[in-house]
């Protein structure tokens, strides 16, 4: 169990990383011991060397005749267990001091060299050597016993950093692995049921807002837009059984009687048409929102004002609202610029002035106007008439979706999904509140970016 755990563990990127950064940090901790073991043991390499240079010139250049008595005050002054001296003759014979024999790499060249302990001198010590004029050689020693314990010290203080280093990261990275990996597999939890058909569920979110928290918020944004797609064509199935049945049928008797009939009347068959029409009217709707859910529209988008799509829409709807007994109100300045596409914010606008005609009625009043804040630039549309109960006002965006009030009048159900699809497109907010009385429609859209209004 644990090692599966482990497993699991050195697979996250957060172990990865802690372990990298701690094998980074072991690496320049060593690096930096390296470099204060290096000069450290140098300087003092150097500083024995040139101890040692000193009493070899001073040595030689005293009385010849008295040397051995001069090594023997040396020894007897300073002690034999710190300084090392020997006087051999040219073919390497003992003569005086307290090195026993001469070393074959002090003959070899002429740069100090480090010998081990001997009987005589139980001690590391760096030796060199000099050759006196009548051909004797003289050895200067010092013992540095104490340079190599720094030196070992330094050592395993390279090699325990290192080592704790990269322990303290690996436990460190199993400590911030384990808590990401917990809510990972909360994670793949939730979208095993999710697979398996339960698109109640959603990604738990937490207050970090890392990027596991991103990635959820995200995929509980497409969990939504799945579940919205799903009842919207489940629904839109369901009506278009319900609702095109009935035209399809009666379309499919009237034909069958004048198939049987010996004259054709016009108006049956225009009655017939008018059934067809009827059905391809929301068929065409259908494509439509389709169309606009695939999002291929964005390529059209441009810098527009608003004041150049209402005031077409008003133009284009003076004539039915007057005809209708309907008074058409249309305020706006123009100014107010935001990123859309011009056509399609035109249909929407478009959508929402018809509904407001058509469900407002007779000496009802439909007023279209921006909002008050060009800030937050908004299209407003609302009506006197009888609106749309709170509890409805959510299903009405939804496909073929019409209230029990609203069935007595013409329509396919689906001017307000076109609406919602648009807006959608745009990533545009739309909102349906209570006008008290009737029904006010706010599309909020964004505002351009550089222009100075934020």
């Amino acid at each position: 169990m644990f090692s599966m755990q482990f497993s699991a563990l050195r697979r996250t990127t957060t172990f990865r990383l802690s372990l990298l950064y701690g094998l980074l940090f072991a690496l320049g901790t060593i690096a930096l011991l390296g470099m204060v073991y290096l000069r450290s043991a140098g300087y003092l390499t150097r500083r024995v060397d040139g101890i040692l240079n000193t009493e070899a010139d001073a040595l030689m250049h005293s009385p010849r005749p008295g040397l051995r008595e001069r090594l023997d005050q040396e020894l007897t002054l300073n002690g034999s267990r710190t300084n090392v001296y020997g006087l051999f003759t040219s073919a390497g014979e003992h003569m005086a001091g307290n090195l026993d024999a001469l070393p074959p790499a002090l003959l070899q060249g002429n740069g100090p060299v480090e010998i081990a302990p001997t009987t005589r001198f139980p001690a590391s010590a760096r030796l060199i050597a000099r050759r006196l004029p009548g051909g004797e050689i003289l050895v200067v020693g010092r013992d540095v016993s104490q340079l190599q314990q720094m030196r070992a010290i330094i050592t395993q203080a390279l090699i325990w950093s290192g080592v704790l280093i990269l322990v303290a990261g690996l436990a460190m990275g199993v400590i911030l692995s384990a808590a990401p990996l917990q809510r990972l597999r909360r994670l793949q939890a939730v979208a095993q049921d999710i697979a398996r058909g339960d698109l109640k569920r959603r990604m738990p979110v937490s207050d970090r807002g890392d990027e596991l928290d991103a990635f959820a918020g995200a995929v509980n944004f497409m969990i939504g837009e799945v579940e919205r797609l799903i009842a919207e064509v489940k629904g839109a199935t369901e009506v278009i059984a319900h609702d095109l049945l009935s035209p399809l049928a009666n379309a499919s008797l009237q034909l069958r009687r004048i198939q049987r009939s010996e004259h054709h009347d016009p108006l049956a068959i225009e009655r017939v048409t008018a059934r067809l029409d009827e059905v391809l009217e929301r068929f065409r709707a259908i494509l439509r929102i389709a169309e606009l859910d695939v999002r291929q529209r964005r390529a059209a988008f441009a810098t527009i004002d608003l004041a150049e799509v209402i005031g077409p829409v008003s133009e284009l709807y003076q004539p039915l609202a007057e005809s209708t007994g309907v008074r058409l109100l249309t305020t706006f300045e123009a100014g107010t610029s935001v990123e859309a596409d011009p056509k399609l914010l035109f249909e929407a606008v478009s959508n929402l002035v018809d509904n407001a005609i058509k469900f407002g009625g007779s000496g009802s009043t439909v007023r279209v106007h921006l909002g008050p804040d060009p800030r937050r630039p908004q299209i407003i549309v609302e009506d006197d008439g009888p609106g749309i109960p709170a509890p409805e006002r959510s299903s009405v965006l939804q496909r073929f979706y019409r209230g029990e009030r609203n069935r007595a009048v013409a329509g396919s159900g689906l001017g307000l999904s076109v609406v919602a699809a648009i807006v959608r497109l745009h990533e545009f907010a739309l909102t349906l509140e209570d006008a008290k009385p009737g029904l006010r429609v706010v599309i909020e859209c964004h505002p351009v970016s550089g222009t100075g209004i934020l």
